[in-house]
């Protein structure tokens, strides 16, 4: 089987938090893309396509109205890390700092790239990366 990563579905407590946060902080792009029947986008539901395309898209759903559709994973908080790649990591950390965003890590360097943690509203774990050359 050849697989890729087409959706990552996040069940979140407060929705309107969340969206401004992936959205105005972040700055992650919305998709056109209309969910269908029983969902109302930025109401209750948000889906963003940060490589422009449909893959790997990540979508928000408001939990007091759609979690009977999708149970959260448990441990709810930090059950996964969602990985932005960014091309200029100094710039963008700098960038989040000055709106507020307070850093778990601090850029870090490894063999493959240099990188830095933060939380989401909800206490998710997230991380910007910038990959060296050839990796």
């Amino acid at each position: 089987m050849r697989a890729k990563i087409g959706v990552l579905l996040l069940t979140v407590h407060d929705f309107p938090t969340m969206l401004t946060f992936y959205r105005d902080m972040l700055g992650l792009p919305l998709s056109k893309i209309h969910p269908g029947k029983g969902y109302q986008p930025l109401k209750d539901w948000a889906r963003f396509e940060p490589n422009g395309s449909e893959d790997a898209a990540l979508e928000l759903f408001d939990e007091k109205v759609h979690a009977r559709k999708i149970p959260p994973p448990f441990p709810r908080s930090n059950a996964f890390t969602i990985a932005f790649k960014v091309d200029d990591i100094k710039s963008t950390f700098e960038e989040l700092a000055k709106m507020g965003l307070k850093f778990t890590q601090m850029i870090a360097e490894q063999e493959w790239g240099w990188y830095a943690h933060f939380h989401d509203p909800e206490g998710n774990l997230l991380q910007i990366y910038q990959p060296r050359r050839g990796y």
